[in-house]
């Protein structure tokens, strides 16, 4: 059996189909069937069962993908404890942020960037839960209230949160009512961000709203004018133009965490990013994150 052949069957029995296992792995939908195919060939077993819908594991498949699971966990295993040896202050640093951090600490960026040139520092911009475990991104750089106990990390500040309008239309809208006042919010059904749960509790029923799937959208929207929104204070109290139009409320308080898996967290790259952003955001953090200062609603 090739090892390099495990991926392939994998893959199909994670996606259910050829095309799927495809896109997944980067490889044409050919390369898949021939992959299969032959490690069927190999085994002398069925691993598949071919449908109209898609490739169904056999039991035979079943077992193979619970144990392979195992293989596949084992050689990130090692990969994550050999990458945690390296004690170059060289190659690749992948670091998970959201846009709207990325948008506030891109000086802290850059002047990492520019004491270690030769780290190739990659920023990942995205809100979905990247898994560290798998080395989807060496670092995490994000608001949390509950970090994995798993991972190691450093609690650097509080994020606050509140309401934020441009000030020409808090103008033009003084004589509305409050159901006639248009809010921007985040795509987030189940009302889980801060941000959602704070609209939820001020926006007027009935009230008509924008929904946009990043921060840093509303983010935008806001500062044209469009209506009323929950920005991260670091936000809102940073961007002259917008008016806060209440206190925060520190129920609502998230922290800034900056996470790493133990096993990588020895890394010299992982240190170094690990020691530079802690100081560079605790000690600007009355610049980086300040929750008052900015205009308020009676200003």
């Amino acid at each position: 059996m090739d090892w390099s052949d495990i991926p392939f069957v994998l893959a199909v029995c994670e996606t259910g189909s050829l095309s799927g296992a495809a896109r997944q792995l980067g490889v044409n939908h050919s390369t898949v069937f021939r992959r299969i195919e032959g490690m069927e060939e190999k085994l002398g077993v069925a691993l598949f069962e071919r449908l109209s819908h898609g490739y169904v594991m056999t039991a035979a498949g079943e077992h193979f993908f619970r144990h392979g699971l195992v293989l596949k966990d084992g050689v990130t295993r090692i990969q994550r404890e050999l990458i945690g040896q390296d004690l170059r202050l060289e190659g690749v640093l992948t670091v998970t942020t959201t846009d709207s951090l990325l948008h506030r600490l891109t000086s802290v960026f850059l002047a990492f960037q520019q004491a270690y040139p030769d780290v190739e520092l990659r920023l990942l911009s995205d809100t979905r839960p990247l898994d560290l475990m798998k080395r989807d991104a060496d670092i995490a750089l994000r608001p949390t209230r509950h970090p994995p106990e798993h991972w190691i990390g450093r609690n650097l500040l509080p994020v606050a949160y509140t309401t934020y309008a441009h000030s020409d239309y808090v103008k033009a809208s003084r004589n509305l009512a409050p159901e006639q006042l248009r809010w921007v919010r985040l795509d987030d059904s189940l009302n889980q961000s801060p941000m959602s749960q704070i609209t939820a509790q001020r926006k007027a029923e009935g009230a008509p709203i924008t929904i946009t799937s990043s921060v840093m959208g509303m983010f935008d929207l806001v500062r044209g004018g469009l209506g009323i929104a929950v920005l991260p204070c670091y936000m809102g109290e940073n961007s002259p133009e917008l008016i806060r139009l209440d206190e925060p409320e520190a129920e609502f308080n998230t922290d800034l965490w900056i996470l790493a898996h133990p096993d990588i967290r020895r890394s010299a790259r992982v240190h170094a990013f690990f020691e530079f952003a802690t100081k560079k955001i605790r000690d600007g953090g009355s610049d980086f994150f300040k929750t008052n200062g900015g205009s308020d609603g009676e200003g």
